[in-house]
């Protein structure tokens, strides 16, 4: 039989490894094994790695009906989950806890989607990173997400600009940032409103990474046109206390101030009563001042404590407040001018506006209303800080991904045992199969390194041998 014939009928055998599926692969074995550990000590440097089958990153993870959208989807379905939430908790409990019931096809899928996101990561801008990392997610959650690269993929989109929406994943439109530590969240204005004539919501996602390529940290907030002004005023408009405290005499109009203060969202930076508080920490002055320290009756506290101080406020019988009246508030106004917000919608006048359309829910209105906007005629970028993007009322920290090396050995080392009994054999007598297979038809370029051609035609028959032998094996621990 000839080697081409010996080739073809052994991977023609049911139930083979697809060599067109598995052509790049890690080129160091494992070289030390450890103990099984049931955690994971992330700050320990272990020496160890694994064959896994690395899968060639590319544009079309994001397209339907695609091999590589098909090969992507066949290494990740095991990632349970309808959400990406859902997904990084999965994730997270294989990478960071020996799990014992865990199968071979959870524990490679793992590896697989954190090495994709681990090279992403390392090997690409946030820019390019960023097209790559769309694609990914839509492999990832497979079915009908798909990635979005022009207007035409959505239905009813308004050609002239760009898309919000970089990826649909599970009904639901995502626009996906790649981004650093303190690097902003940025987007058209006029795209924006665009946007919202053919879909209802749009969900920011923001993937940063951790040390740089460490680890990714996700975080996410939804827009609709009924929180439209939450995320694109609120965030924007600056708070600055007022210069005099405002008095008041009465217990009941003290609690009917505080409470128009809390819903209109103003910050109360002190209050100040006559008489001091037995049940307060016997004082009769509180300060919103984190970091100062309690000085005579003034007592400073943190945003929680100074909530409890309020709620314990509002609680007290009014005859029973009326004896430490008269108060002094102390609080916050909000300003408009000169903030993003004002570069955005122009007056706050056009912002009442807006916010009498919303009420009345009225989403021709509110696009109309958008429209005559400066953002939307100037065509505008916004811009959140990190820090403002997370002040967004909704805005959810959904999880972490810690992948880079150190942790990833981790890993391997809580599941060593079984990969060197199942996976890296079949994978390692694969890699020398192919090599040598490469080497028969076209030669070496080194000199001393060269044998008769006929001789890597007999290694590849061994190493065939050997693949089989190795999955026979692989396949007996696996199905017991």
């Amino acid at each position: 039989m000839s080697l081409d014939d010996l080739v073809e009928s052994y991977f023609a055998k049911r139930g083979s490894p697809a060599l067109a599926n598995l052509t790049h692969l890690y080129e160091q074995v494992l070289q030390e094994m450890l103990k099984e550990k049931a955690t994971v000590d992330p700050g320990e440097d272990l020496n160890i790695d694994i064959k896994f089958p690395k899968i060639r990153i590319t544009e079309d993870f994001g397209s339907l009906g695609t091999e590589d959208r098909a090969i992507i989807e066949k290494f990740t379905r095991n990632v349970q989950g309808d959400t990406l939430q859902a997904k990084i908790v999965y994730l997270n409990n294989i990478l960071t806890t020996k799990q014992e019931n865990a199968t071979i096809g959870e524990i490679l899928s793992t590896m697989v989607v954190c090495e994709i996101l681990s090279a992403i990561i390392t090997n690409f801008t946030e820019s390019a990173g960023g097209f790559i990392f769309e694609g990914f997610l839509a492999g990832l959650f497979g079915g009908e997400s798909v990635q979005i690269t022009s207007p035409e993929d959505i239905p009813g989109m308004d050609a002239a600009g760009k898309p919000i929406t970089d990826v649909i994943l599970g009904g639901r439109h995502y626009s996906l940032k790649l981004l650093g530590q303190t690097t902003g969240v940025k987007g058209s204005f006029r795209n924006m409103v665009q946007h919202f004539k053919s879909v209802d919501h749009i969900v920011y996602l923001d993937a940063r990474r951790v040390s740089k390529d460490q680890g990714l940290e996700f975080g996410e907030f939804t827009i609709t046109l009924d929180n439209f002004l939450d995320v694109f005023v609120d965030p924007f408009i600056s708070q600055v206390a007022i210069k005099e405290p405002e008095l008041i005499d009465s217990a009941a109009d003290f609690k009917s101030r505080l409470n128009t203060l809390i819903s209109e969202k103003k910050a109360i930076k002190a209050i100040k009563a006559a008489k001091k508080f037995p049940g307060l920490r016997n004082a009769s002055v509180f300060t919103f001042s984190p970091s100062a320290d309690d000085k005579l009756e003034e007592i400073a506290l943190n945003q929680d404590d100074f909530n409890k101080v309020i709620a314990y406020l509002f609680e007290m019988p009014e005859e029973q407040l009326q004896e430490h009246a008269p108060f002094a508030l102390t609080y916050a106004q909000t300003k408009f001018e000169g903030t993003k917000a004002a570069k955005l919608f122009g007056t706050f006048g056009q912002v009442e506006q807006l916010k009498r359309v919303i009420a009345a829910g009225d989403q021709d209105g509110i696009l109309t209303a958008l429209e005559q906007t400066p953002g939307y005629q100037e065509a505008q970028q916004f811009e959140f800080t990190r820090k403002q993007a997370e002040e967004i009322a909704n805005f959810e920290i959904i999880g972490t991904l810690m992948i880079g090396p150190k942790y990833m050995k981790n890993t391997f080392a809580m599941y060593a045992e079984l990969l060197k009994a199942t996976i890296s054999p079949v994978y390692e007598q694969l890699q020398f199969f192919t090599n040598n297979i490469n080497d028969y038809f076209l030669g070496v370029s080194d000199e001393s390194a060269k044998q008769d051609r006929k001789q890597y035609a007999l290694n590849a028959i061994e190493n065939a041998k050997g693949l089989e032998v190795a999955t026979t094996n692989a396949v007996e621990k696996i199905e017991k």
